[in-house]
């Protein structure tokens, strides 16, 4: 390989800090709706939360791909596919609320959860490169780097083993049993480590690509490309309104909750 023809290429730091928050945030909120979609799905509530907990994480960990993207700063004219880069969203959403479903379709074993892990981890690998197939440089040729690309497919399988079993955990008798405060810093933890192997795997996930010059004229200047700042903007701003829409749900819900139960033991010292 020639490496003096390779593409320069830098990181943008604040829009690798602006990743894992928007993956801490996802996975966080995701672990509070798993408490409420519970284990049983009969309900017109439970069947809510869970599309919900797959419709935040899915989305969450496609927003932190894209911002993740944008932190791949190069020296050439890049842009993205519209069509690709949608389909790459509604892969993670659409791959996700399966792998819950079967999580949560009958006792926890290795076996299911194992299975639902690969489904996850499946659909996050796929849409995380068709979400850099999206990724266009005129001019450049992709070469891939296995070993990254091998480690990228394990992180995503293996992260998704573990936020699904906090899932079943925080949605089972052992939660209800903990006092609140520790439960809030259990999930408060969980979500940052969970936000880390996310960000992880796309990282590595991004080091599996390198991409070599193959015709300095179509390269181009970067000041010609996507304008990287409104793009990190857009997806920023949706991401932040979407996970607080799902925060004001659980209040909104916890609220109720907590109505309902102050007027059962009213009802009952009144009896």
């Amino acid at each position: 390989m020639d490496h003096g023809n390779m593409l320069h290429t830098e990181w943008n730091t604040s829009y690798i800090v602006l990743s894992y928050v928007i993956a801490s945030l996802a996975s966080y909120v995701s672990l509070e709706l798993a408490g409420r979609a519970g284990q049983s799905f009969k309900s017109t509530a439970s069947r809510f939360w869970l599309i919900a907990q797959a419709l935040v994480l899915g989305y969450g960990i496609w927003a932190m791909h894209f911002v993740g993207m944008l932190a791949y700063q190069v020296d050439a004219a890049a842009s993205f596919s519209v069509g690709l880069t949608v389909f790459s969203g509604l892969i993670a959403v659409a791959m996700i609320y399966p792998a819950l479903r079967l999580l949560h379709g009958g006792p926890l074993t290795p076996a299911r959860l194992g299975s639902a892990a690969a489904l996850a981890g499946l659909g996050i690998v796929v849409m995380h490169y068709t979400g850099m197939a999206a990724y266009q440089l005129p001019g450049t040729e992709a070469q891939i780097v296995w070993f990254p690309l091998i480690a990228s497919v394990l992180i995503a399988v293996g992260a998704s083993a573990v936020a699904f079993y906090l899932f079943r955990l925080l949605s089972s008798t052992w939660a209800e049993r903990q006092p609140r405060l520790t439960l809030a810093g259990v999930k408060a933890g969980a979500g940052l480590v969970m936000g880390g192997a996310v960000i992880g795997m796309h990282y590595t996930g991004m080091a599996a690509l390198q991409y070599r010059v193959v015709d300095e004229l179509k390269v181009g200047l970067a000041s010609s490309g996507v304008d990287t700042s409104l793009l990190a903007l857009l997806v920023g701003v949706v991401s932040f309104l979407l996970i607080g829409l799902a925060v004001t749900s659980i209040l909104m819900d916890a609220g109720r909750s907590s109505g309902d139960l102050g007027e059962m033991d009213f009802t009952s010292a009144a009896d």
